[in-house]
């Protein structure tokens, strides 16, 4: 497992807001949001494996994944441009054969 970060982050602290402002963000537009700490998911679309990860491209082959979100019935996976600064997120249903990674628990 993988610790939290957000790419580009200069530090845990930065990484943090980034995160907190972008489910914010998400929150304003009517997602509610859980507090897991997404690093990946994993799922199909039309008819196509795909997985988007922290820090690689968007399924598009677009822009960088800054953060993923989980809200109640799917996946927010939030580029630069599509989340985090401006933009609606892509969305990722929760269906049977989507999975998510978690970054390792924050240690107490």
């Amino acid at each position: 497992m993988a610790k939290f970060s957000v790419p580009n982050a200069q530090d845990r602290d930065e990484a943090e807001r980034v995160w907190k402002s972008t489910r914010k963000f998400m929150e304003e537009q009517g997602h509610v949001t859980s507090g897991r700490r997404i690093r990946k998911i994993k799922y199909t679309h039309n008819g196509k494996g795909c997985a988007d990860e922290i820090g690689g491209t968007d399924r598009y082959g677009r822009e960088t994944v800054l953060v993923i979100l989980e809200a109640e019935s799917v996946y927010l996976c939030c580029t630069a441009n599509r989340g985090v600064l401006r933009g609606e997120p892509i969305l990722v249903g929760k269906r049977f054969d989507t999975f998510a990674e978690e970054f390792e628990p924050d240690e107490q």
